[in-house]
């Protein structure tokens, strides 16, 4: 990606602005390389049609206290502050610079907009409690700080990560008189990870189709085995990646051009990788869990549950974790715990 600045081409960049794209405003975190050019967006602007479909979510009204998590230019912010006037948006930026120019931008519309430099996961109990709670970075967990700086009956909204090569869906859940946060999926998306919850580092180790039909064993413990069954749903369509994802949480993914799968879970220490042959497949696979059989296993469960889409799924916002489940919250299919302090 390169750089387009309004002074040295107004009409591109004029362009841009005007459409209804989303546009990138900060690659590699800040961190360009030499010629002011990088590779992997770490902020932006959101869609238009996306801020539509997340703030009809938030339902914000005449009044309404709002904390924003994910600042970004400050515009979601100013539209957010439209509609909550004379209410208070509170929007936190964990990147200096660019919570230095969206506080900035932001003074200038005279709008009712508090601009904080700090961690977004931890809220900003200085100005709770809200009434509504954005994120507009997505989250592989929801923070439980967020649930306890909302009032009972208050709503969180964000991006919510549940899948295989980063099946997205929008969450919408509502704070209890209990303290916890209730809610359903609504609709496929994509955003930038919240920082502190980026993928953990992949374990696996890749294999091409020859040195897979050379390897029959590894002097380091890797054990290998085959299989006559070959999944590749999960990774090439939104609504089984989402499904699978929810019932294996803390996994990172990926397949290959050449049909070759790569399955990690840093936590336990475990990784799979399957090479595809044409009736038999390899798999090479290493630690206490084997996520091919849980692979396997999640699919017969998938079809057992009459294929699901992301719309059947909830989730449950506690102290102690939060807890995906489908069609009622009876029904769970997999619970993760909050970080420690």
């Amino acid at each position: 990606m390169y750089p387009i600045n309004r002074a040295d081409d107004p009409d591109v960049w004029s362009r841009l602005v005007d459409s209804d794209d989303a546009i990138v405003t900060q690659v590699d975190d800040g961190k360009l390389d030499e010629d002011g050019t990088g590779t992997f967006p770490t902020s932006s602007s959101s869609a238009l049609a996306v801020m539509d479909a997340m703030l009809g979510l938030l339902d914000v009204h005449h009044g309404t206290d709002v904390l924003e998590i994910g600042t970004g230019t400050g515009y979601n912010a100013a539209l957010i502050a439209e509609r909550a006037a004379p209410g208070h948006v509170t929007t936190i930026e964990m990147d200096e610079k660019i919570a230095r120019h969206a506080r900035t931008v932001l003074a200038r519309t005279g709008l009712p907009v508090t601009v904080v430099t700090g961690d977004g996961a931890l809220g900003y109990a200085e100005n709770a409690p809200y009434e509504r709670v954005i994120c507009t970075a997505s989250a592989l967990r929801v923070p439980y700080a967020w649930v306890e700086q909302t009032r009972p009956g208050g709503k969180i909204v964000l991006p919510l990560v549940a899948g295989f090569d980063e099946c997205q869906a929008f969450a919408c859940l509502t704070v209890g008189d209990d303290g916890t946060a209730r809610g359903r999926c609504h609709g496929s998306t994509g955003f930038m990870r919240l920082r502190n919850q980026r993928n953990d580092r992949a374990l696996w180790r890749v294999y091409s189709p020859e040195s897979a039909a050379y390897y029959d064993e590894e002097p380091d413990g890797v054990q290998i085995t085959t299989t006559q069954i070959y999944h590749p749903e999960p990774f090439a369509d939104f609504e089984t990646g989402f499904a699978f994802g929810a019932r294996l949480p803390g996994w990172v993914t990926g397949l290959r051009a050449d049909g070759i799968m790569l399955l990690s879970h840093y936590a336990s220490g475990s990784w799979a990788t399957i090479v595809p042959g044409t009736d038999v497949h390899k798999v090479y696979h290493q630690g206490p869990r084997h996520l091919w059989d849980e692979l396997e296993a999640t699919y017969r469960w998938w079809i057992g549950t009459g294929q699901p889409d992301h719309t059947r799924f909830g989730l449950i916002v506690t102290p102690e974790g939060q807890t995906f489940w489908l069609d009622t919250p009876d029904q769970v299919i997999s619970s993760v715990q909050q970080p420690a302090a």
